[in-house]
């Protein structure tokens, strides 16, 4: 027994509209060929699905039962043909994106988990490195989409857009410099250490270069690791340093030189010259963009 599709089609139609000419002009189709449908699928399943013997055919009780699981078959065929027009849509995406850690927030990390909801067939791959190197990829066109901080880099070989400010905050061990870390002279700088991601520059460090030595450490866990054991400060997005804040493992650093009570860093987004961003990275564009503060 194969039932046709278009026959259970031409059954489901008779039974909702009460009359065969009526599902007739519904699936734009003679009468007589939904009849004969309908005859079709009686012959496969060996029984009778309407009582002809009043003005409009009335279903059977076998045929009431059949009605029932024709539409759950049919709702599942639908389905079928919808997902595999989906895969057929989007199964060959592979999409390369990268990340700046010092970026990468709860709000990064939620647009990420609901463009999996909303492309699941779309291939993700996350690179996460310093904003250096992901400019690098992008220039050599190994990466679709990069995210972090990249002010003071050359931006003339790529696509690039300002996407949010990032609150920021200098911060060091409790016990750094005997714990006098509040109101630091321009004097007192000049024997510090700075803790700083690896040849970033941006304009918060341009007033505290004084400062004898810098080390830039590009891992942002070893970075905070070095800050926890006092070996210098460092100055981090708020919500890096969050935890160790509330933890006592850190504390905030101020300046008698530095007035600024919310500083900034500007995340931004860079992308292949003259790529034109397909329907899911330009998904991704619009939601972190829409970003105002992290």
């Amino acid at each position: 027994m194969k039932p046709q599709i278009e026959n259970l089609l031409s059954f489901i139609s008779a039974a909702d509209k009460g009359s065969f000419s009526a599902a007739a002009k519904e699936l734009k189709k003679s009468q007589a060929s939904v009849s004969i449908a309908i005859q079709n699928l009686e012959v496969d399943f060996g029984f009778e699905l309407f009582n002809r013997n009043k003005k409009y055919p009335v279903l059977t009780e076998k045929g009431e039962k059949i009605l029932k699981n024709s539409k759950l078959m049919i709702s599942q065929y639908n389905d079928f043909i919808y997902q595999s027009r989906v895969i057929e849509a989007i199964s060959d995406v592979k999409i390369r994106i990268g990340i700046d850690p010092l970026v990468c927030s709860e709000k990064i990390t939620k647009i990420i988990c609901e463009f999996a909801e909303l492309y699941p067939l779309v291939d993700l791959f996350i690179i996460q490195k310093n904003s250096k190197s992901l400019y690098n990829e992008i220039i050599e066109r190994k990466l679709d989409l990069a995210i972090g901080l990249f002010s003071g880099l050359d931006k003339l070989n790529c696509e690039f857009v300002s996407a949010f400010h990032m609150q920021s905050s200098w911060v060091s061990a409790p016990d750094y410099k005997e714990g006098n870390i509040t109101n630091i002279s321009l004097a007192s700088m000049s024997d510090s250490r700075l803790l700083t991601p690896i040849d970033l520059k941006y304009p918060v460090m341009n007033e505290i270069n004084v400062a004898t030595q810098v080390w830039y450490v590009e891992d942002i866990h070893t970075m905070l690791s070095f800050c926890r054991s006092g070996i210098g400060i460092c100055h981090l997005p708020n919500f890096v340093t969050k935890r160790d804040l509330n933890e006592g493992r850190l504390t905030k650093v101020s300046f008698a030189f530095n007035q600024l009570n919310h500083e900034h860093w500007v995340a931004s987004i860079l992308w292949p010259q003259h790529k034109r961003l397909n329907p899911q990275l330009n998904w991704l564009y619009q939601q972190i963009t829409e970003i105002e503060f992290i």
